[in-house]
């Protein structure tokens, strides 16, 4: 069963970079190839989220195998070059109802009831 991940993207505040060059070069060799990629996998249902309106930085939800190929997809992704991340590992909902039925059933034995 896949397993999944948020990853938060934020911009490196000096990533900015000063001028129209910098700039033009970090769109066109980091982020446009980073969202092409994200648009594919995106197509692949193995992401869904995106970039906040106006800003450089973002949420997403990767439905991936397991933390190897969310390293491997990330690690690929020229942006990394330009961005911090944050993951953390989501419990699917089914998964978090289960351990809370099974902690009232280990509470109500310990109770005796």
């Amino acid at each position: 069963m896949s397993q999944q991940y948020l990853v938060i993207f934020k911009l490196r505040e000096e990533s900015y970079g000063g001028s129209s060059e910098e700039a033009a070069f970090m769109l066109t060799d980091q982020i446009i190839p980073s969202l092409e990629m994200l648009v594919e996998m995106e197509k692949e249902h193995k992401v869904m989220g995106g970039f906040f309106e106006g800003q450089r930085s973002g949420t997403f939800v990767f439905e991936l195998e397991d933390n190897l190929e969310l390293d491997k997809v990330l690690a690929s992704l020229p942006i990394m070059n330009v961005y911090d991340v944050e993951v953390a590992p989501v419990q699917r909902i089914s998964s978090a109802l289960e351990r809370d039925r099974k902690i009232v059933e280990e509470l109500r034995t310990a109770a005796g009831l």
